[in-house]
């Protein structure tokens, strides 16, 4: 079966970097589209904190957005580098495995791929985590990327 569109997630971390690369790598092979999807979680008080705290040319700058739309700029950049010809991006706010899965679902996404970073750690039974809850709740098929060694 081949992919039409990959959908992964990043949070500019180094093992989320893996997983994007990965991904790319898929897409690429099967003639795929990425979508590369940042979540971000709005900080009103501290954002308008540094805001005050920023050169005023540099105000417009300063937002969670802004940086989450940083990141995910930065891996469609990745996803480029490692083969991927379309490469969208996606920026929204909430809890990152749900906007994952929308994204997926929005998108038409038939994989996703994501990292293994906090599978193992005891506090997934208590919080949960992006890639258990994007496993169990997907639309589509789950590439789980082992990044815990890399």
């Amino acid at each position: 079966m081949a992919y039409r569109n990959v959908v992964v997630g990043t949070d500019g971390s180094e093992t989320a970097e893996a997983a994007v690369r990965e991904a790319a790598r898929l897409a690429a092979a099967c003639g795929a589209r990425v979508t590369v999807v940042t979540a971000f979680t709005p900080h009103p008080a501290a954002t308008a904190r540094a805001r005050e705290e920023a050169p005023e040319e540099l105000q417009w700058m300063i937002s969670d957005a802004n940086a989450a739309d940083q990141r995910a700029t930065h891996g469609r950049e990745i996803a480029r580098q490692a083969g991927a010809s379309e490469v969208v991006t996606r920026v929204d706010s909430g809890d990152p495995a749900d906007i994952i899965l929308r994204a997926a679902e929005d998108t038409g996404g038939d994989l996703i791929v994501v990292g293994s970073k906090g599978m193992s750690s005891p506090s997934r039974f208590l919080l949960g985590n992006v890639p258990n809850k994007v496993s169990h709740h997907a639309p589509c098929d789950v590439l789980i990327v082992h990044t815990s060694a890399r």
